[in-house]
């Protein structure tokens, strides 16, 4: 038999295992629906196209601009979807990637016995644009495909000896992800999330605290890079886009690593989400983390907008997580260390929100901005050792009492050192129970530090909280 008509033999015999899913989100709700999904992988662009390298958010001409993009997933055939309208494409065979010998045995004309690798057939749907499994509107591949199977990379070899990303003809995508910090020179910009595809099969990796990353699955051929700045209970949308999806990178089609360096608005975007990876997976001392991701609250919409003529540098909307982003970061041109801290200072206010409803509308402004200025202080000098906080304007919400609750005596950050500054010593968490968990004004601030927590130095607290009212 012909190479087309073994495959139309095995075409037939082959029961479909995922299926292609076109989703058609209405609204952010019905994205909210799809991201709430952990276990959902999709992309807003066909997986059965050749994919192209952009930057930014990809969105359907054929979609209204005000309404989300189609997105587009491989699930198992048993899958329970989401409440959201879709349209199924295909019906797809997707054997293991990682698998050889994965023979399936047919039965050809005569009564003779036929098997052709499935592996094969994944290869050769890619690579060939054929029908087989669902795999593109090509033409049935027929013998020519053998040349355009080897230009996919089917050759392969020689590879380096003893490497770790290699192992025979298969390989594992990995690279590294890094950006250019002003103040502490390149760095690795951890828990980045990286994909690498090749036709419907997707593996993942995330970036380690040095920027590495290798995914969690082996591939035969070259395989398309693809990274957003997402995670489960947060995302940064795109602010160089009016249609403001998620920020997206997609990289090359090969069968190598990939590095990335992010630079421009990409490294703002980098700043921002750095920021929030810090408050939600890393080391913040007991405080309560922002908003999670789950079906009662949308996910976080993070937007960084390069917009220096805001009266602001970051705005939370407490209000419209189900409606689009619920952060606004500007300035892109500030300093890093500046950036990083608003982004600390709004997801204070969302955990201010998240954690007390009531608490957030009821205490006073002053409440409100003097504590996430204080976390702001606190959580961005774990990264940046000598960042000294915000210079509050005078006559305004923001007070420094948060740090000197905290620091020694006359300490000298903000600029300058309160002069009515005794107190140090104070907890953190103490600080944030005492101002979080009811309505608050500031004197009950003041009075439930001194009540609810014993430290030498609280004869001075009244004297401090009256400096900062007055400042």
């Amino acid at each position: 038999m012909t190479l087309n008509e073994s495959l139309k033999i095995a075409e037939q015999g082959i029961t479909a295992t995922h299926y292609y899913i076109k989703f058609i989100p209405r609204n952010q709700a019905d994205m909210d629906k799809l991201k709430v999904d952990s276990n959902l992988t999709i992309y807003p662009f066909p997986l059965d196209n050749e994919q192209t390298q952009y930057k930014g958010s990809y969105h359907d001409p054929s979609v209204l601009p005000d309404v989300p993009t189609y997105q587009y997933a491989a699930v198992p055939i048993a899958y329970r979807l989401p409440d959201v309208p879709y349209q199924k494409l295909e019906d797809l065979y997707i054997p293991n990637e990682n698998q050889h010998g994965n023979t399936i045995m047919l039965k050809a004309p005569g009564n003779s016995s036929y098997s052709v690798d499935g592996q094969e057939l994944a290869n050769f749907a890619e690579c060939g644009g054929g029908e087989v499994g669902g795999g593109g509107e090509g033409e049935p591949i027929d013998e020519e495909v053998l040349e355009e199977y080897d230009d996919c990379g089917g050759g392969g070899g020689p590879y380096p000896p003893n490497d770790p990303y290699r192992n025979g003809e298969n390989w594992r995508p990995h690279g590294r992800v890094t950006v250019h910090d002003d103040i502490k020179g390149i760095i690795g910009v951890e828990g980045i999330r990286v994909r690498a595809r090749r036709w419907f099969t997707t593996y993942d990796g995330f970036t380690d605290a040095n920027g590495y990353y290798a995914v969690d699955g082996w591939f035969t051929r070259p395989a398309n890079y693809w990274l957003n700045f997402e995670r489960y209970d947060y995302e940064i949308m795109d602010g160089e886009n009016p249609m403001n999806g998620n920020r997206e990178i997609s990289g090359p089609k090969i069968e190598a690593a990939w590095d990335v360096e992010f630079t421009g608005y990409d490294k703002f975007c980098s700043t921002v989400f750095r920021a929030a990876y810090h408050y939600y997976h890393k080391n913040i001392d007991g405080l309560h983390r922002p908003p999670m991701n789950s079906f009662w609250a949308a996910k976080v919409h993070i937007l960084p907008l390069n917009d220096h003529s805001a009266s602001t540098s970051g705005i939370m909307f407490p209000i419209s997580w189900h409606l689009g982003e619920s952060i606004k970061i500007y300035g892109m041109l500030a300093s890093i260390d500046d950036s990083y801290s608003t982004t600390i200072h709004e997801l204070t206010h969302a955990a201010h929100w998240d954690n007390s409803n009531l608490s957030f509308v009821l205490s006073s402004s002053t409440v409100r901005e003097s504590w996430a200025t204080g976390v702001e202080w606190y959580l961005t000098k774990m990264e940046y050792p000598d960042y000294k906080g915000f210079n509050v304007p005078v006559n305004d919400n923001y007070r420094n009492v948060v740090m000197d609750l905290i620091d020694s005596p006359g300490s000298f950050n903000y600029g300058f050192s309160a002069p009515k500054d005794e107190v140090e010593g104070y907890n953190i968490v103490d600080i944030q129970n005492s101002c979080i968990n009811s309505p608050t004004t500031w004197g009950e601030w003041k009075d439930n530090i001194i009540n609810n927590h014993s430290n030498g130095t609280e004869q001075h607290v009244e004297t401090l909280f009256n400096y900062w009212l007055n400042y």
